[in-house]
């Protein structure tokens, strides 16, 4: 536009043509300034919407931070924590174990290991304390306390209901062996089956190579019974309650140590018979809540767990060592089922010294 005007003025030269391209001139100067001038208020605008914003996230971001910390704080101590079983001896002159629900705790800040409950059976054991610790997976049929809390509702992130009552679980034993000067103590534990992990990994995380987790990978082989070579023995079982005799190693022979685990302290002693068979023959009879042992040749054998059924898995025994077995109680018929499991040497031993000596005889 002003290049047109001022070919204009220079062609006509005439004054009324040098002003209107001065105007034009000005009219342009003032219109580009009113550009700029809207320009820079919307910038100014944006930036004060700019530094608003900023001071807005700046602020929730330390409350975000905050609110972080907080629920990581929380949630650490609940992860910490966790629900649990203890087996003691039910008295000081009754020595069948009984089991009380409490909350078994990994306590990081002041480095102890803690157990509590309603009645009173606490432990408090410092992490440097603790000398081994095994976990040993717990197959049985569920009783207990289990069925009562399961019916009430159950744990969060378990599954709840009386229907699964009497189902079979696979829960964990976890034994803490522990010292205070010279004194040595062990304590044994029950853990669900949906925490066992977190606090398997979490005992591992604190204790490193004194954890250790048994698996025997037996290949269990469920039997007819009635097709068992000694099925038609009979036997008598005298429950024991004051002799205790523990097996010893011999050097020509293996031993081997069964106990039956009753699913409540009530019931040791009681019920009916739990046959162990090696090669065809009987070699120990248990009740709930007993234990037998006995030595056996070294070599190759089918050992079998029977009651109302009847499974087991074969295995080579070897002269001067000792095997360790559970006659584990599930639900059945008329009658518990039984499961035999191969386990830890320390996990049968805490249990058979909370159990009554089986002395059976063939009739």
């Amino acid at each position: 536009m002003l290049k047109i005007v001022f070919r204009l003025c220079l062609e006509t030269g005439s004054l009324a043509s040098h002003t209107a391209f001065h105007g034009a001139v000005t009219a342009w100067r003032w219109s580009r300034r009113r550009r700029l001038e809207s320009v820079l208020e919307c910038l100014s605008t944006c930036s004060s919407t700019i530094l608003r914003t900023m001071k807005v996230l700046r602020f929730f971001s330390k409350f975000l931070l905050i609110s972080w910390l907080a629920l990581s704080t929380c949630f650490g101590k609940v992860s910490n924590s966790f629900e649990a079983k203890i087996h003691r001896h039910k008295s000081l002159t009754n020595r069948a174990l009984v089991d009380k629900l409490g909350t078994l705790t990994f306590d990081d800040a002041n480095r102890r290991l803690t157990f509590s409950d309603e009645s009173h059976d606490n432990f408090d054991i410092p992490y440097d304390g603790v000398t081994k610790v095994v976990f040993d997976v717990n197959t049985h049929m569920r009783g207990g306390v289990w069925p009562a809390v399961l019916a009430a509702g159950g744990f969060p992130g378990m599954i709840a209901g009386a229907a699964i009552a009497g189902g079979k679980v696979h829960d964990y034993w976890m034994l803490v062996k522990n010292r205070n000067g010279e004194d040595e103590r062990e304590v044994l534990l029950e853990v669900p089956k949906e925490t066992s992990k977190q606090i398997i990994d979490k005992a591992t995380s604190i204790f490193g190579q004194k954890v250790s987790v048994t698996d025997f990978h037996d290949n269990l082989e469920k039997l007819d019974p009635d097709k068992l070579a000694d099925i038609k023995s009979r036997h008598t079982v005298k429950v024991d309650k004051d002799g205790h005799p523990l097996p010893e190693i011999r050097s020509d022979k293996a031993t081997v140590v069964v106990v039956c685990v009753p699913l409540a302290a009530r019931n040791a002693g009681r019920g009916n018979q739990f046959k162990f068979h090696a090669n065809d023959r009987v070699i120990a009879v248990n009740k709930a809540g007993t234990y037998s042992f006995a030595y056996l040749d070294p070599g190759k054998y089918r050992l079998i767990s029977q009651s109302e059924n009847a499974n087991g898995f074969e295995m080579q025994l070897e002269a001067g060592n000792s095997y360790y077995f559970l006659q584990n109680i599930l639900q059945g018929g008329l009658k518990p089922d039984t499961l035999l499991t191969r386990n830890s040497q320390e996990l049968v031993q805490y249990l058979m010294d909370g159990s009554y000596w089986a002395d059976w005889k063939r009739k």
